[in-house]
């Protein structure tokens, strides 16, 4: 699949390194850290579903989401993760790379994550087809953050 957007760099920047860090947060289930690099709606949309699904209250969902030490939220966060697994199995989180990011506008990016990564940096001359992971994101509050919804830019 075609990445939407332009590369505004030959090299990786701060929006990959956000959704590197993501990927290794989700395998190395750092799931406070995962979460606190979602964006708001990707955060409300989760408690939502997970507050749906186990048929939960939304403010008790609400108050697992923001309060760390709240008791249901290992199991919301747990859900989360076993959620972004089945999409992304665990053994294609390891040996990652980051490339350059595809940019829609200022706000609204796409970070790539290539398998089978070296550790050696190297770049392309001419675009070639690479497997990976692609993973939306959204610049809000001064920072990089993990758009799943972000999926809706796919058409543009």
């Amino acid at each position: 699949m075609r990445i939407p957007g332009e590369k505004r760099s030959a090299y990786p920047d701060e929006c990959g390194q956000v959704a590197g860090t993501f990927a290794e947060a989700i395998r190395d289930n750092q799931m406070d850290l995962a979460w606190s690099m979602l964006s708001k709606e990707t955060k409300g949309m989760r408690m939502g579903v997970w507050s749906t699904r186990n048929n939960i209250d939304m403010q008790i969902a609400y108050r697992a989401a923001y309060e760390p030490d709240h008791p249901q939220r290992s199991a919301m966060l747990e859900d989360f993760r076993e959620t972004v697994l089945r999409l992304w199995p665990l053994e294609d989180l390891t040996d990652l790379g980051v490339s350059p990011t595809s940019y829609l506008d200022d706000d609204h990016a796409f970070a790539f994550l290539p398998f089978g990564a070296s550790t050696v940096p190297q770049q392309t001359a001419r675009r070639r087809l690479l497997n990976g992971l692609i993973l939306p994101m959204l610049h809000e509050d001064g920072e990089w953050r993990i758009d799943l919804p972000g999926w809706r830019f796919l058409d543009s």
